[in-house]
């Protein structure tokens, strides 16, 4: 099996992952974080504290408590939207937004709250010129995302970070296909949100995320439960991170994407991986019988999208499969709008997605693959 689908979920994970959490089980020292005064208890306390730093060192934060833990990116957004902004709000996003970020939008939009876009070139870059004059007394933000799921291209974020500056905004940023392929710092950042998934680029498990808070924010209650103190209030602590982590924590998987960013602070991937893309996109480019969803340029998500001519996105995905033992990705990629915009709403686009696992030898085999599949059709 070749495994090209690394923007949905990484496959390949170290074994200090799988071993980090076996041993947070089976060592038996760690029980319910904030439930406790016993040491077990207050291992896992310490332990949360520990991941966190772990975490806010790797995107460049000060404070550990302002690193979030979610379930995936999917949770973190939608606490981030629906905490943030109220009816009569604007908000400022792209069509090249993942559903993580549009449906929580419309949902906004639907309670009385203002959303525009900002579109992309022919090349798929995002116009990010459009934003200033889309900015209207009631705009409250800009939601971008740092790279496209299906062009990989990645966002100029210094340059969206300066306009919201410029402008009084906040800046809120889908790091879902960053994390992890390209190092990322929120030093330089102010009144900025990350939002990150452990799954894809991490090479975490899966059931991981967050988000990583950099400035000052005025967050209200969106979900609520037990918090292990102050157990007579009615509603959430409204302390960081509590007010967002209700319940108890998914502590062994957070052991594992610990392990994870360890691993990638020790081996660092980018190198490689940018590599790998260019390799990918130099190898296909050879084949004449394909359309590109993808414009190389020096730094990208290692993503290549692609179509064969005449023939539709998941038709293509399932003779790689059936045929060749390729995983790929075929259909809208959860971007409606980006298929919209390029006219491939109901052809879909095959995604080939790469991870630092992958190996020159493997790209070869599936740029012949898809060749062969081309030329006989």
């Amino acid at each position: 099996m070749i495994y090209f689908d690394n923007a949905a979920t990484t496959i390949d994970k170290s074994e200090k992952v799988a071993h980090a959490i076996y041993e947070s089980i089976m060592s038996k020292k760690y029980a319910n974080p904030s439930r406790g005064s016993y040491e077990l208890s207050v291992n896992s306390l310490r332990k949360m504290f520990e991941i966190r730093k772990s975490v806010a060192n790797y995107f460049g934060i000060d404070d550990p408590l302002n690193v979030i833990f979610t379930p995936n990116i999917t949770f973190a957004l939608n606490f981030i939207i629906r905490s943030l902004f109220k009816s009569g709000d604007h908000i400022i996003t792209s069509v090249a937004e993942h559903n993580s970020v549009l449906r929580p939008l419309y949902d906004f939009e639907k309670h009385g709250g203002e959303i525009s876009f900002i579109d992309i070139d022919d090349n798929f870059n995002l116009k990010l010129d459009e934003i200033e004059p889309q900015i209207k007394e009631n705009t409250k933000a800009v939601i971008i995302t740092a790279a496209s799921n299906v062009s990989g291209k990645i966002t100029d974020l210094e340059k969206v970070y300066k306009i919201c500056k410029k402008n009084n905004l906040k800046l809120i940023i889908d790091g879902a296909q960053l994390a992890g392929v390209k190092k990322f710092s929120l030093k330089n950042f102010d009144d900025t949100i990350f939002a990150f998934t452990g799954h894809k680029g991490l090479h975490g498990p899966q059931g991981t995320g967050g988000f990583l808070i950099k400035g000052d924010f005025s967050f209200n209650q969106v979900f609520s439960g037990g918090s292990g103190f102050d157990s007579f209030s009615k509603t959430q602590p409204h302390h960081i991170p509590e007010l967002f982590e209700p319940g108890t924590a998914n502590l062994h998987s957070f052991v594992g994407l610990e392990a994870a960013i360890k691993e990638l602070e020790e081996n660092e991937p980018y190198e490689r991986l940018n590599n790998l893309t260019k390799l990918l996109y130099t190898e296909l480019k050879k084949n004449k019988n394909l359309e590109f969803y993808t414009v190389l340029e020096d730094e990208n998500a290692p993503i290549v999208s692609i179509n064969i001519k005449g023939m539709d996105a998941n038709t293509a995905s399932e003779i790689l499969d059936e045929e060749y033992g390729i995983c790929t990705r075929a259909g809208s990629h959860c971007a409606p709008l980006f298929h919209e915009r390029v006219g491939t709403r109901n052809r879909g686009i095959l995604r080939l997605s790469l991870s630092h696992y992958n190996t020159e030898e493997e790209i070869y085999k599936v740029a012949e693959a898809i060749s062969e599949i081309s030329n006989n059709l």
